[in-house]
């Protein structure tokens, strides 16, 4: 579990300077309603987990370290192996967090979403030109200044299609401001 680990020093080292960068949320609960519980998979402290805790009436937010959840109902928890039971949310999501983890791990996370949602939602940044060095064959070290060097693994929409656990509902592309972002709900 490296790329957690790597995932979570870098996060808490840009914490605050990275969500003021977060101003306005993904729009991924505009897909359909889904229901009244939600779980906000590596939330951050952004404008997502708000975001999600106005389309839902329960939202549980979980993140490598309690330090980068909004607080509230929070968890600290890794996308593989969570501590829900069965069947306990409405719809899981997992909102720019897919990119982070190698294949293995993310089909894994997305098992694991599908054992605790009803529905899942997942997406992964879809720039057109990576910035950084690509430190293996669709692995990205993508620097933020010199405080923190994020891991980004480059999945395309039909990647995240074959590490669906269940038939897909649908599948796409939505952007936010300049960026672009691979999804599926599943």
């Amino acid at each position: 579990m490296w790329w957690a680990k790597e995932a979570r020093e870098a996060y808490i080292s840009i914490g605050e300077e990275y969500e003021a960068t977060r101003r306005r949320p993904l729009p991924v609960a505009d897909f359909a309603t889904f229901g009244n519980k939600a779980l906000d998979v590596g939330s951050g402290r952004g404008a997502q987990p708000r975001y999600l805790e106005h389309e839902h009436g329960f939202v549980v937010h979980c993140d490598l370290d309690r330090r980068m959840t909004p607080g509230g109902d929070s968890v600290e928890c890794e996308a593989t192996m969570m501590p829900f039971r069965d069947g306990a949310f409405d719809v899981v999501y997992f909102v720019a967090v897919i990119h982070h983890m190698p294949r293995d791990a993310a089909a894994l996370a997305l098992r694991e979403a599908r054992r605790v949602g009803r529905v899942a939602v997942a997406t992964v940044w879809a720039p057109d030109v990576w910035r950084g060095r690509e430190v293996a064959p669709g692995v990205w070290e993508v620097p933020w200044g010199g405080k923190a060097r994020r891991i980004y693994f480059q999945y395309q929409l039909e990647d995240l299609l074959a590490m669906a656990p269940t038939r897909v509902l649908s599948a796409g592309v939505m952007r936010r401001g300049r960026h672009y972002n691979f999804y599926i709900v599943f």
